[in-house]
């Protein structure tokens, strides 16, 4: 084995120190067919500084070709000019390429036939027909004309349609002996068919650029009684504005409420008649929560636990919706219009704020803190504002009842109750009343101004208390409706002492709304826990209207009921977001 090793390791040795021969020329050639050589790369670079010294100097006359020949025995680049012909024909061709590279591809192709002659055998085969040039002109417009079309086919007028072919198309013909036409003429009269049946609606002018467009709504208006100031037709416009509600304030003229022909109801019967849903065009996602009808304007507003309000133009028909906000992270539970000079709308829900929305500068602000009483206002999801406007109350804990300014949100004042707290409503009354009902059904009346205990009494039922609710406007507060949680109503005539004139025992769940009409001769009392659980009560005589409901009345679970500032119509939501809307047409 050592002697192995050494043998290997001695050929080793000699295989180091043997010499490499010297390329021979063949090999060196070899070797710079392959790899080149020095001289040569020097060479191939002055042969490319005087191939573009060359083409700046000569441009377009075409001697601008360079070869790599790789036949030949040094491998460099030659220069080769073509023939004078050659180089013309090559020119013209690469002119050519350029041009149609310029072009898209839609006008590679081209129409070879005539137009002239094809306008002349058109107008030659609608006189045979019978047809003047005038119509002639107006039936054969090419519809691609438009530029505003998506699609054009030239095959178009190529076809031929057969009129005769079925009953449909048959209502195409313009004269009784025709019986075919060419495509871009039946394309015309089916347009002309379509906007017959299916009117061009109002916002396809407004996107072209009209500021107004006078809506379809104009005459529901005056047909539902929505009277407008000075005995005028009322107008509705629509406009692509950021605030739609704006524009719908400032051009539309509002209708006044008036005692001139008012009559009394019949106790026995109601004329009532159902219209088109409120909310037809969106609606909720959510239960409608609260509504509310503005004062001068046919406006609705709603919300509820989807976070979105909504405000509808009511006319009875259509219903368009004006405009929507979405408030995050705050379900609604009260949204509010307020009747004051300047429109403003206030939501809120179960949390710790409340939003004011100013409908004349679009701006939305956070009512958030009471500055020293946070511990008396723990949610402000149920809150009621004045009839004039000033004044937001809220439902506090501990039997508290915190005033706030609408202007500035600002905490003005507090009234205490014994007890827990229920619900309080405001009179319309002069000095402003609130009155107030805890747990126990203990009623109290406070003086708005001075803060004034005026009096404190006790509801007949007394136990399981839901809602209080004053009737009437301008100051006739006359009644006074107390709901409770086994389906009863108490109703009382203040102007009698506080006399209890009737009981209403019709519903047998927990009262959830309570709310009287604008002058006080009707009362609408629903429960949430059952369907259609609603009825109208005639007051004074304390009786339910048994002609409605009726057992077909589509109602549902009635969520929130509402009637509009001159009691012409009902409207009541329910569990499923939709709000049904009633026409009273006593008034």
């Amino acid at each position: 084995m050592a002697a192995k090793n050494k043998s290997k390791k001695s050929k080793s040795e000699v295989n180091e120190d043997a010499e490499i021969p010297l390329p021979n020329e063949e090999e060196k050639y070899l070797e710079k067919l392959v790899f080149g050589d020095q001289e040569g790369f020097s060479n191939s670079l002055k042969q490319i500084d005087r191939l573009y010294d060359e083409q700046e100097e000569e441009g377009e006359k075409g001697e601008k070709l360079f070869i790599y020949d790789s036949e030949s025995d040094d491998g460099y680049l030659s220069k080769m000019k073509n023939r004078e012909e050659e180089v013309d024909e090559g020119n013209e061709e690469e002119e050519v390429e350029d041009e149609f590279s310029k072009l898209n591809d839609d006008r590679l192709f081209i129409d070879d036939r005539d137009g002239e002659e094809d306008k002349e055998e058109d107008k030659e085969e609608d006189k045979e027909e019978g047809k003047s040039d005038e119509d002639v002109d107006e039936d054969a417009m090419d519809v691609t004309s438009d530029s505003n079309d998506a699609w054009y086919d030239s095959d178009d007028q190529n076809i031929e349609v057969s009129l005769a072919s079925s009953d449909k198309l048959r209502k195409l013909k313009a004269t009784e002996n025709e019986e075919k036409l060419k495509g871009n003429r039946y394309i015309l009269r089916l347009r002309a068919q379509f906007e017959r049946i299916y009117p061009r609606p109002a916002w396809a002018d407004d996107y072209e650029g009209n500021e107004t467009v006078k809506d379809d709504t104009t005459d529901d208006i005056n047909e539902h009684k929505f009277d407008s100031v000075g005995d005028k037709s009322t107008h509705t416009h629509i406009s692509a504005s950021s605030n739609p509600l704006v524009d719908f304030l400032r051009t539309n003229q509002s209708y006044r409420l008036s005692d001139k022909n008012m009559r009394l109801l019949s106790p026995e019967k109601i004329d009532i008649t159902r219209l088109v849903d409120a909310n037809i065009k969106n609606i909720s996602h959510s239960a409608i929560q609260t509504m509310s009808f503005h004062s001068t304007h046919p406006l609705l507003l709603t919300g509820g636990y989807d976070r979105t309000l909504r405000i509808y133009h009511i006319d009875g028909k259509h219903n368009n919706m004006v405009t929507s906000l979405h408030l995050r992270n705050s379900p609604v539970q009260t949204a509010i219009f307020n009747n004051s000079e300047s429109t403003d709308i206030f939501a809120a829900g179960r949390r710790r704020y409340m939003y004011k929305w100013s409908v004349s500068n679009g701006q939305i602000e956070k009512i958030t803190r009471l500055y020293g009483h946070e511990q008396t206002q723990r949610s402000f999801e149920n809150f009621k504002l004045s009839p004039n406007g000033e004044f937001i109350g809220l439902i506090g804990s501990s039997g508290w009842i915190n005033l706030l300014s609408t202007t500035t949100g600002q905490w003005i004042r507090g009234f205490k109750t014994e007890g827990n707290l229920v619900d309080f409503d405001f009179s319309t009354s002069s000095p402003m009343i609130i009155a107030a009902i805890n747990s126990g059904g203990e009623i109290w009346e406070f003086e708005v101004k001075t803060g004034k205990v005026l009096s404190r009494w006790t509801d007949d039922t007394g136990v399981g208390v839901t809602k209080i609710k004053f009737s009437g406007y301008n100051g006739n507060d006359r009644w006074l409706a107390v709901g409770s949680n086994t389906g009863i109503v108490n109703i009382y005539d203040r102007m009698k002492g506080n006399k209890l004139i009737g009981c209403v025992e019709n519903l047998v769940t927990s009262i959830s709304s309570l709310q009287f009409n604008h002058d006080g001769q009707l009362l609408c009392i629903a429960s949430k826990a059952k369907k259609d659980a609603l009825r109208l009560i005639h007051i004074p005589s304390c009786k339910v209207y048994k002609n409605w409901p009726t057992s077909g009345t589509p109602l549902g679970k009635v969520t929130s009921v509402c009637f509009s500032p001159k009691s012409e119509m009902l409207a009541t939501g329910n569990e499923a977001g939709k709000v049904r809307l009633w026409r009273l047409n006593h008034y």
